[in-house]
């Protein structure tokens, strides 16, 4: 079990957060046109998984569209997924209105307990049934080369550590 802070207030995760080196078969999440998707099921050479508790938040949003700026730029050979438990119309709105188009935003709510396997389903707060923020990179092999769950939610991911987990 892990804890984050949430402006500075403790928060209790569920669920065992991924390390490196561990394998992980992610579970089943939902597409914008509401289909399954499993990411571990996906033939990439990498993929990147972005959680974080909602789009409609400013630090959200705006870390999800530094993710695609990243990701144009830099990370050639990943499939990036952003993961939340916003409904997939709220996540539809939003990429079409940030315009992004190379990132795949999927969400947990057919299966609450989707959270808790990625460990970090916030529990016993305000914020419950929420994602922490967190980024877990996986290789082919789904084997985790990377991953970091922020200690402030509020607080953004360092992707420059992703890039770097790439680059070897």
């Amino acid at each position: 079990m892990n804890k984050v802070t949430f402006l500075g207030e403790e928060v209790v995760l569920a669920g065992n957060f991924a390390s490196k080196g561990e394998q992980l078969v992610t579970p089943e999440l939902c597409t914008l046109s509401l289909n399954p998707l499993t990411i571990s099921d996906v033939d990439s050479k990498y993929k990147l998984i972005y959680l974080f508790p909602s789009i409609d938040t400013p630090v959200c949003a705006a870390t999800t569209k530094s993710l695609a700026e990243l990701a144009q730029l830099n990370l050639k050979d990943v499939s990036v997924y952003t993961v939340s438990a916003d409904l997939p119309f709220a996540l539809a709105r939003y990429n079409e209105a940030s315009e992004i188009a190379n990132v795949e935003h999927l969400s947990v709510f057919k299966d609450a307990a989707a959270l808790n396997a990625f460990g970090v389903e916030i529990k016993d707060h305000a914020l419950t049934g929420l994602a922490s923020r967190a980024v877990i990179l996986l290789d082919s092999e789904n084997k985790v080369i990377h991953s970091e769950l922020v200690s402030e939610i509020t607080e953004a991911p360092n992707f420059n550590l992703v890039v770097e987990a790439i680059q070897g």
